[in-house]
């Protein structure tokens, strides 16, 4: 049976570049925000989806507006395909974040956390062309206002840190140390 192994962090922590090294190494790896339908963006006070087109990135009063939420059935179904397939080293990853990521905790059987310092996250966030969530110093200093908060939050729950700081493929090497153990 297959470990699911949740890789989690703030925005810039480098989950999608994560994903995409895993997956050159032969290990079966999900971008699970990048899965269409398996996120919406919900509107706190009306509680409806967002259409992504009236969705600004780059306004912090409109991120501020909105939760970015994973369906906990959809994903469970994910993970339940993968769980008897034959896959490298009996692991399945699956890489991304959710304001609800607390209630998708319990589909994983392991949590890896990444974290990088501020300046590290700034760069990242400035100049990657995947995702321009983040582009803006105003969203980038929000994103810093609850790091340190979430990122406690999720040891809390029984994640383990990785410092993403390093190279790509060193902190990819030290997330599959982890898995191991």
């Amino acid at each position: 049976m297959n470990k699911s192994i949740l890789v989690t962090g703030v925005s810039g922590s480098g989950k999608s570049a994560i994903c995409n090294e895993l997956k050159k190494l032969g290990y079966r790896a999900y971008d699970i925000e990048e899965i269409h339908g398996l996120f919406n963006m919900i509107n706190k006070s009306t509680g409806k989806i967002t259409d992504l087109k009236d969705y600004d990135k780059h306004n912090l009063e409109c991120i501020k507006q909105h939760d970015w939420i994973c369906d906990k059935k959809k994903l469970q179904k994910l993970i339940s395909k993968n769980v008897k397939k034959n896959v490298l080293n009996n692991v399945v990853f699956y890489c991304g974040t959710a304001s609800n990521t607390d209630d998708l905790l319990t589909l994983f059987d392991k949590i890896i956390l990444l974290k990088a310092s501020k300046e590290i996250i700034r760069k990242r966030l400035s100049i990657r062309t995947s995702n321009d969530f983040g582009h803006t110093e105003e969203v980038q200093n929000w994103v810093f206002e609850w790091k340190e908060w979430w990122e406690n939050h999720m040891v809390e729950k029984g994640a383990m840190t990785i410092d993403a700081n390093h190279d790509l493929k060193e902190v990819v090497n030290d997330i599959v140390k982890k898995i191991k153990t």
